[in-house]
This record gives structure tokens, C-alpha cells and sequence, in this order.
């Protein structure tokens, strides 16, 4: 078929529909019009479910804690106060800073060729917790990519999940109320014994 022959087809196929739709008025003329001008009806568009929610669901941490460590106590601590504010500003986030106890290390160094030793040097690791909760799992790499980029020399950064055993050891157990503790379990124990 060429370009013309084409032409005239379309065109014959548009003269036939609207002498039949002109001709017939009554229910059949009705049904092809439909068909053939293809009119959109009601149930014609776009569905939405009754139960359809636009906004999808993110999962969330229910808390992350973010520890950093390091041996220059300034500068630590300066960098705790900027992950705090940022977390709390710009990612509207719920958070919570606490400090742990600093750990001593004594390093020794000795004389060239002996056991004798030259000097004696206290290294204190301090360490800094921020602790937010409820975030949503899309902007946990954004807080870690935020967290590489201003992270300062000198200090190791930690991002997870809070762990039982590290929250004991932030606190400095009371050794008065430890000893008073085991006196008791003493004296229940000399209860029993007894009976």
C-alpha cells in the first residue's frame, strides 16, 4: 500500500463512522458510538484504593549511639558539642549527650639497649556518647557521610546500636553500696545455712 492509498482509508473509515452515528439514534446507535469514538466513561481513569497511603513506611532505629573517643580532651569535646547540635538541628532528631569515664594508660619507655626505664607517661582516653533516638534508616547515612567529613584528628568514631554492657560501664559503680550489698547476701546466706 502506498502513502495515498492510506489516506483514503482513514478517511473513508472517519466518513463511515459519523454517517452511522448520524443514521441510527436509537440504543445500537448509541452502543457504536461508544465503540467507535471510544468516549472515556465514569469507571474510565485513575483508581486509588480506599486503603492506599502516600507516604511509604520508613523503618526506624529506636535509638543509635554515636561514641567517640580520643586522647586530646578539647577537641573532643568541642566535636561531641557539634555532633549534638547538628544531630539536634539540622536532622530534628532526639538526642541526648553523657559522658563515660576516661580510661589511664601508663606507657613506658625505656633506654637504648636495656630494661632501665626512661620515663613514665599517663594517657587518659576520654569518651563521649551522643545518643539519638527514633531515626529513620534513610538518614542514618547521611549522619555517618556528615560524621566522616568533620571528624578531627584524633579521634575514633563509632556509630551502633546501645549494648547493655556499655551502659554499665558509664557508670562509676558506689562502693559503699556494694559492700552493704554483699553484707546482705552474707546474712541471707547465714539464713539459710541455719534452717
Amino acid at each position: 500500500m502506498n502513502s495515498r492509498s492510506v489516506c483514503i482509508t482513514w478517511s473513508m473509515r472517519n466518513y463511515l463512522q459519523k454517517a452511522l452515528l448520524n443514521q441510527s439514534s436509537h440504543k445500537v446507535g448509541l452502543q457504536l458510538e461508544r465503540r467507535l469514538l471510544s468516549t472515556p466513561s465514569k469507571w474510565h481513569g485513575l483508581f486509588e484504593p480506599s486503603d492506599l497511603k502516600l507516604e511509604p513506611d520508613i523503618p526506624e532505629f529506636k535509638a543509635l549511639h554515636i561514641r567517640m573517643r580520643g586522647y586530646d580532651f578539647p577537641i573532643l569535646e568541642s566535636y561531641a558539642k557539634r555532633v549534638h547540635s547538628i544531630l539536634d538541628t539540622m536532622f530534628e532528631l532526639d538526642t541526648d549527650a553523657f559522658p563515660a569515664p576516661s580510661k589511664s594508660t601508663e606507657v613506658r619507655t625505656f633506654h637504648p639497649r636495656s630494661t632501665a626505664v626512661a620515663d613514665k607517661y599517663q594517657l587518659n582516653k576520654y569518651e563521649r556518647t551522643v545518643m539519638a533516638e527514633d531515626v529513620p534508616t534513610t538518614t542514618v547515612p547521611l549522619i555517618v557521610q556528615f560524621l566522616r567529613k568533620n571528624c578531627p584528628e584524633g579521634v575514633d568514631v563509632a556509630v551502633k546500636e546501645p549494648d547493655t554492657d556499655e551502659e554499665e560501664f558509664r557508670f562509676v559503680p558506689d562502693y559503699e553500696v556494694n559492700d552493704l550489698l554483699a553484707e546482705k547476701a552474707a546474712i541471707e546466706a547465714g539464713k539459710l545455712r541455719k534452717k
